[in-house]
């Protein structure tokens, strides 16, 4: 099954969703320290439940589409894992942690994301030696 979208552009997506994975995990991890400060400086959005569900949204739409076109350039299937560790944590385990847990919650499923596509870009570059 061949993938509809080229290596390179597949290879922009999957920086794209590590980028937004990390952006993500930055984001929940600074939100509660500058709650107090948001107002002030206009981004009280930031702190919003629906800006985070978007966000979670956004990297789950993004993950899928690129993991499914690297699966059809490399066969490989652990990046799927990845992705569906890091939406389970970010659906079910960090809504159910404690205060006190949640960051080490976010900072698990931003990484799964992360590490997935990390996986997802190396498995489909070209191979320079075949």
């Amino acid at each position: 099954m061949k993938s509809s979208v080229t290596a390179s552009r597949l290879a922009k997506m999957d920086m794209t969703g590590m980028g937004l994975s990390v952006a993500c995990a930055i984001h929940c991890l600074a939100t509660p320290i500058l709650l107090s400060a948001l107002p002030l400086l206009g981004l009280e959005f930031l702190g919003n439940e629906a800006f985070e569900s978007g966000m979670i949204v956004g990297i789950a739409i993004l993950a899928g589409f690129t993991f499914i076109n690297g699966y059809r350039m490399h066969g490989r299937k652990a990046h799927f894992a990845l992705g569906a560790l890091g939406l389970a944590v970010f659906l079910i385990v960090r809504p159910m942690a404690s205060v006190t847990l949640e960051p080490f919650a976010t900072l698990l499923g931003g990484s799964a994301f992360v590490l997935g596509h990390f996986l997802n870009w190396k498995w489909s570059k070209p191979c320079e030696d075949c």
